[in-house]
């Protein structure tokens, strides 16, 4: 009879011991899993920020664009004419790069310009309307680095950073380039 207890016992004991093990290995799996799924969903927001900003880098881009067409249809003595054939080259480019990115990244961003074509043209001088579409396009390029910078922090896609770093050395340069054409018209107002 003893014999018998104390085999229930052990039973018992043993049946308690591997109870509490698969309780424990649960609990540690719902804790691997969870862990796995946050990490997931982490990714997840980090791909649709990625996607946010190349999406209004892009659309800022392509504004440019549209402006330095206005500025160009407006410019009949080449005031900036050299300055807007140049940005329209390197946003062209930066366009290109965006386009080539968003392909590789299956990411869906424009390619149409957002300005309407309607250029403001009613009683305005031209180098008052340059002067205004240049501080324009300034601000869009101020923005489009705030926003490289922010797709450069954010990411950890070596493409990304890539990007965001060449970029933003172009569009600094193109910044320069635009204030220092604006003190140009700026000096050629006051001296007439």
């Amino acid at each position: 009879m003893k014999f018998r207890n104390m085999v229930k016992l052990i039973l018992m004991s043993v049946f308690a011991t591997l109870t509490l093990i698969s309780c424990n290995y649960i609990l540690e799996n719902d804790k691997d899993e969870n862990d796995i799924v946050s990490d997931i969903q982490t990714r997840i927001n980090i791909y649709k920020k990625e996607a946010e900003l190349l999406l209004s880098v892009s659309k800022n881009n392509l504004d440019i664009l549209e402006l330095c067409e206005a500025i160009e249809y407006v410019d009949t003595l080449d005031n900036v004419a050299h300055l807007t054939e140049r940005l329209e080259q390197t946003h062209i480019e930066i366009s290109n790069n965006y386009k080539k990115l968003a392909e590789d990244k299956l990411i869906s961003i424009p390619n149409y310009i957002n300005i309407s074509n309607e250029f403001e043209l009613k009683n305005v001088d031209d180098n008052e309307f340059i002067e205004k579409k240049l501080k324009i396009i300034l601000n869009k390029i101020k923005t489009q680095i705030r926003l490289l910078e922010t797709l450069g922090k954010t990411t950890n896609n070596v493409e990304f950073k890539v990007l965001a770093v060449r970029d933003t050395h172009e569009l600094i340069s193109n910044t320069n380039k635009i204030e220092s054409a604006l003190n140009k018209l700026n000096q050629e107002a006051q001296d007439i």
